[in-house]
């Protein structure tokens, strides 16, 4: 029988790896899935309405909305001291209008913002059908959130965005988030945590309340495949 070549046992045992990697993120992926109610479910999510509120650190609650259509357009509608602030990302241009920070005229995002802000778009999930969509996922160790042990997967979506979910390894929700991101106008590495999963009352699974550095949001109402008229994704 003819012998194996130390380097081609080192190519068997990369290949095994590999293999044995593909298999645990495609089992966190699947779990993650069924948890949030299963693949033919979500795949019939269209659009999305979020309303509710948003607090920083010693100030009142004012009030958000998001509004999304599922790979068309993102708008995050804030009001402050009576004035709406938004911002819109689409798949061809981004903007953001905030007369709070003395803005006249909406203004257009840079092109790494735009690019950041893609994510925002996908609201089926990055995980759900992820090669087909260009997204790569690999499993990048574990964390801790609350206590609770967690899976980490790294995304990286076909124009190089990387997001780092973790997901926990009990109930398979997405816990915790870490993606490089513009919001309301600075590109930083945003951590958010998620909490208060529960179903609408169409049945889709949500985190109903979300922490980031920038403050606490919770939605009250989360209306799903509801008509979204796409001019509000155009500038006003």
């Amino acid at each position: 029988m003819k012998k194996l070549s130390v380097s081609g046992i080192f190519v068997l045992l990369l290949l095994f790896v590999q293999f044995v990697q593909a298999q645990t993120v495609d089992e966190i992926v699947s779990r993650n899935i069924t948890a949030m109610g299963g693949r033919q479910k979500i795949i019939t999510l269209f659009s999305v309405k979020m309303t509710g509120t948003f607090t920083t650190a010693g100030s009142a609650p004012i009030n958000i909305i998001t509004t999304k259509k599922h790979m068309v357009g993102s708008r995050i509608d804030i009001e402050v001291e009576g004035k709406n602030n938004y911002q819109v990302i689409t798949q061809k241009n981004g903007w953001i209008f905030t007369p709070v920070q003395g803005d006249k005229e909406p203004r257009p995002l840079l092109e790494d913002q735009f690019k950041a802000g893609q994510v925002l778009l996908d609201i089926q999930s990055p995980l759900i059908d992820y090669a087909e969509k260009g997204n790569k996922v690999q499993l990048a160790g574990k964390d801790t959130v609350n206590g609770t042990v967690c899976y980490k997967l790294k995304v990286t979506s076909p124009n190089t965005n990387v997001t780092v979910y973790s997901i926990d390894s009990k109930t398979f929700f997405i816990v915790k988030a870490s993606t490089k991101m513009f919001q309301f106008g600075a590109m930083e590495d945003i951590v958010t945590t998620y909490s208060d999963y529960k179903q609408n009352e169409h049945g889709f699974w949500f985190a109903y309340s979300n922490v980031n550095p920038r403050g606490q949001t919770h939605y009250d109402k989360i209306e799903t495949n509801v008509p979204v008229d796409v001019n509000i994704f155009k500038v006003q």
